[in-house]
């Protein structure tokens, strides 16, 4: 992956004509996706090797391939079909530097992570980090809908068998906004067959062949002045987790916006992420974060606290219903799976930050790796820990800010239909605009649910088991081709 070189990829939603004399590139349109009678290109997929889902943590190694896939940048092909409303002549390249031994990609500036496979790995071991804290994939109430209806030939009343209705039900769509190295649309499209998930990144780090043939990927830039590519009221669900590295205050905005316009009124968005900063630091950690938040917002306009806002934005910018909020720690310690695997992560993270902090802090690699077992260390003896967040909503079935703006624009005309009638200059108007009526009903109080509570460590009760860490971290390292 890292070896290979870098070309420009073709924008995976550029405008392709069908020809009858070249059926085979034929693009796919969204609608086609949602069809029964599959396309080549999914029947393609159908006969690849799928990504199997075990219960949270248990023997994940045993069901993935052999083989790790390392994507192919020279000659991707797109897997997300074009949307049918938007095409984009964004182009995005797999142009990266090498920084010590690190590759970067080189499109975004604000994202000072690399993008290698040892950051892929790293990614993996956060997965699962957030799986176990948060007791699964989602939070939000959206397996019913992703289950779909279940598969039957039993005739009812009306003569359609079930399958026929089935067919008929609208395809679940999923959108995970930021999808990394996709492990979250290839568990939960294992585990939701009926259900279609969409993944977009910037970085084209995610499998385009081994995968379950209702996942598709493509690379995209989320912040594109032109918006998501994809139609208003499309997504059944909204994902987006671990993108605190990504946005500054304004992005935001931006980001939210584009997430309930693409999501069908009624639905859910879930949003998941981190506090950065340690609680409990020891003194070297301290002086290592202590210009942390500065640095990212002077010199890459990233404001770090995304996770303590993402509730209020959804709330306020969003204008989300039924809102829901849970925080929990997560500690580092000095013994068991979870200890374990929270200190390597720690400390696989705080690599993958070389770069930027060796050169806001000018400090040789040697230094730096001293800083780095320092603050694992006082890590495990200030027994300090991370908080995640998660929260969730619904978009409203109606749309109040236009109810709002309807109601403004029919207010004067009513006044002057008053005053009319006061002074004795009777009007007749057709019924449908005498008992015009605008009733506003406004959305019910959002309740949260903060749930707060101690770090988790390996003191509490969980699943965790001494076999799952090592099925995991065999996970992690992968299989080389």
């Amino acid at each position: 992956m890292g070896n290979q070189p870098s070309h420009i990829l073709k924008s995976p939603f550029s405008k392709r004509t069908c020809q009858k004399t070249n059926k085979k590139r034929k693009a796919l349109s969204i609608h086609d996706v949602d069809t029964d009678d599959q396309s080549k290109e999914e029947q393609g997929h159908e006969r690849a090797r799928t990504v199997a889902s075990e219960p949270l943590l248990t023997t994940i190694a045993g069901t993935f391939s052999k083989k790790r896939y390392k994507p192919h940048l020279e000659e991707p092909t797109p897997t997300l079909p074009p949307s049918p409303t938007y095409t984009s002549n964004d182009m995005y390249t797999t142009e990266t530097i090498i920084v010590d031994g690190r590759r970067y990609q080189s499109y975004n500036t604000k994202y000072v992570l690399p993008n290698d496979d040892e950051e892929q790995d790293r990614l993996v071991q956060v997965h699962f980090i957030y799986k176990y804290i948060f007791n699964g994939n989602f939070s939000a109430p959206v397996h019913d809908l992703l289950s779909g209806p279940v598969p039957s030939t039993r005739r009812n009343s009306s003569g359609l068998s079930r399958s026929r209705l089935k067919s008929e039900t609208p395809t679940p769509r999923v959108l995970d906004l930021a999808c990394g190295n996709g492990t979250w649309v290839l568990e939960m499209a294992t585990e939701y067959p009926n259900a279609h998930f969409y993944g977009i990144d910037i970085s084209p780090n995610y499998p385009t062949t081994i995968k379950p043939p209702n996942a598709f990927f493509t690379q995209f830039d989320i912040l594109s002045p032109k918006g998501l590519p994809f139609p208003d009221d499309y997504f059944d669900f909204v994902f987006m987790r671990q993108v605190y590295t990504c946005f500054s205050h304004l992005d935001w905005a931006v980001v939210i916006k584009e997430i309930r316009r693409v999501l069908k009124p009624g639905c859910y968005v879930e949003l998941r992420d981190i506090d950065p900063i340690l609680k409990n630091m020891g003194p070297t950690t301290y002086k290592l974060f202590e210009k942390y938040p500065a640095f990212m917002k002077e010199r890459h306009g990233v404001d770090i606290d995304w996770a303590k806002s993402m509730y209020d934005c959804l709330q306020q910018i969003g204008q989300m219903t039924n809102m829901h909020r849970v925080v929990r720690g997560l500690q580092c310690g000095k013994t068991g799976p979870v200890c374990s695997l929270m200190n390597n992560s720690l400390r696989a993270g705080l690599y993958s930050y070389r770069y930027f902090f060796q050169t806001n802090y000018k400090m040789s690699s040697q230094e730096y790796n001293r800083i780095v077992d320092k603050v694992v260390n006082e890590s495990i003896d200030y027994q300090s820990y991370f908080n995640y967040y998660c929260c969730w909503g619904q978009k409203p079935l109606y749309d109040y800010t236009a109810l709002q703006k309807v109601k403004a624009q029919s207010t004067p005309n009513l006044r002057n239909l008053q005053r009319d009638i006061v002074a004795g200059s009777y009007v007749t108007l057709p019924p449908s605009h005498t008992e015009r009526r605008v009733s506003l009903h406004l959305p019910p109080s959002p309740t949260s649910t903060y749930a707060s509570m101690y770090p988790l460590s390996d003191d509490e009760g969980h699943i965790f088991g001494q076999d799952s860490v090592s099925d995991i971290n065999q996970f992690i390292e992968g299989y080389e081709d």
